[in-house]
């Protein structure tokens, strides 16, 4: 590293993501509950699973369900419970997934289908964790938020354009609490990325770069896997959820299901909600109005193993003339600034912004910005002064607990609160998912009609912008 410059920037840890320290009218139709124990819940005292209920706590607690404790599921729970948030029931299909979870809290009821949680627990509960896979996340908030529950999702937070839309719509009809889980935006590096823009630093956006590493599971496939015998002990039917049915297969479950477009959102699902949140935040971007595609093969029942895709955005207030934004996955990169030290390295994860004053760059999870290139100049000592002027604002700036603001902000029943809200993460989440929708169709030039939410000159594409939902999962209007 040369001195006074960040040449290696900050890099997800993990493919867990587990980030300890940064911290209408439309309702979910449930099935009747199976006769048999395929959905019950575990093996555990009756009494204690649906018998007993649990006891109303002191005055100011939060007490929360939590669905999903696995993995980044259980990363999860342990940052609500560590901000003063109450576990009174936990969900999981997979119960050699949860067992850690399951284990640390043995009184705490267990069950794999959520449905029959929130029935039992409804009004022991005021919110509800969701950390599962990505097409589950809209049927389980839908579901809670109908209950007048709050809800934290896991990003991304839907599988479809038209998932997030009823995601919005609900969070504004039941006045709850909502947040995406973007650890990084309640963070201080987000909040630089907004002082730069404030101080006018980058002078006119000239065009924005993000990227990621993954993805780290397999994508590309283009057969569906051999069925194999469902693990005991694991709740297939209510893994698949409102997907089409599908037979067991480890290649999808537990963790691999991110590279199936019936079950996940790819690598741009997966880190754009983290990598590209500053420049979503701070360019006030919005929908765009054309989306286009490169990858090693269109998308089909799997993402493809690379993806570049470029997103077209109209003016804003803080970019006049509009601005492109450009995605890379699977370990493609954007060019270095022609300006910028030749030893720069743009690192696993990033978010770059290209300015006429001056081009920034921060790593993963909306890390801390810092200047690389100044203008059209040749790399000189004066990018190691503005560097430093920016690292001393950042000791002066201070973020917040993710997790806490969200438990907060239901104990005060704050909608505005939560910087990743769904009047936030929505519009974003959108963005990203339209960018799946063009893996599809690669070296096509999608236009996007934002006030009809439809593409003009693809009517194919348009298809891809909902999908349809199982019994007992469907998102159905309220009666």
């Amino acid at each position: 590293m040369i001195k006074g410059v960040t040449l290696n920037l900050q890099r997800s840890n993990d493919g867990s993501e587990r980030i300890r320290s940064m911290n209408r009218q439309y309702r979910v139709s449930r099935r009747q509950f199976l006769s048999t124990g395929a959905t019950a819940g575990f093996m555990i005292p009756a009494s204690r699973l649906f018998g007993q209920a649990v006891s109303a706590p002191p005055s100011g607690q939060f007490r929360f369900a939590k669905v999903g404790c696995g993995g980044m599921g259980n990363g999860d729970l342990n940052s609500t419970t560590g901000v003063g948030g109450v576990v009174v029931g936990l969900c999981d299909t997979d119960a050699k997934r949860a067992e850690g979870a399951f284990k640390k809290y043995p009184d705490v009821p267990k069950f794999t289908d959520y449905r029959k949680m929130l029935d039992r627990l409804e009004k022991e509960i005021d919110g509800v964790v969701i950390s599962t896979p990505d097409h589950t996340h809209a049927c389980i908030a839908l579901d809670a938020m109908r209950r007048g529950k709050h809800v934290y999702v896991q990003k991304p937070l839907a599988r479809t354009y038209e998932e997030c839309r009823l995601l919005l719509e609900a969070a504004r009809e039941y006045k709850v609490v909502t947040q995406m889980g973007n650890q990084g935006h309640a963070g201080a590096g987000l909040i630089l990325w907004k002082k730069m823009m404030d101080a006018g630093a980058f002078g006119e956006i000239e065009q924005v770069h993000t990227w990621s590493d993954r993805p780290i599971w397999p994508q590309g496939m283009t057969k569906p896997p051999a069925p194999e015998k469902t693990p005991d002990g694991f709740d297939w039917e209510c893994w698949i959820g409102p997907a089409a049915m599908l037979p067991f297969s480890s290649a999808y479950a537990p963790f691999k299901w991110r590279g199936w477009w019936d079950f996940g959102c790819g690598a741009i699902g997966d880190m754009a909600c983290h990598n590209m949140d500053p420049a979503f935040w701070i360019l006030q971007l919005g929908m765009p109005t054309s989306i286009k595609a490169q990858a090693s093969a269109p998308a089909g029942i799997a993402y493809p193993e690379w993806s570049i895709i470029e997103f077209t955005f109209p003016a804003t207030p803080v970019c006049p003339q509009g601005v492109k934004v450009t995605w890379y996955d699977g370990k493609k990169l954007p060019a270095r600034p022609a300006n910028a030290h030749p030893q720069l390295n743009l690192g696993g994860n990033g978010c770059m912004v290209v300015g006429s004053k001056m081009t920034a760059m921060g790593g993963s999870h909306a890390a801390p910005p810092m200047p690389i290139a100044l203008g059209k100049e040749a790399y000189s000592p004066a990018v190691k002064e503005a560097e430093r002027l920016w690292r001393e604002e950042l000791k002066q700036t201070k973020g917040c607990n993710h997790y806490g603001q969200w438990v907060e902000a239901c104990k005060a029943h704050d909608l505005k609160k939560p910087g990743s809200n769904f009047e936030y993460s929505v519009p974003m989440t959108q963005v990203l998912l339209l960018g799946c929708i063009a893996l599809r169709f690669p070296g096509v030039e999608l236009k996007w009609d934002a006030r009809n939410a439809r593409f003009t000159n693809h009517a194919e594409a348009n298809r891809w912008l909902a999908s349809t939902q199982r019994d007992g999962f469907k998102l159905e209007a309220k009666q």
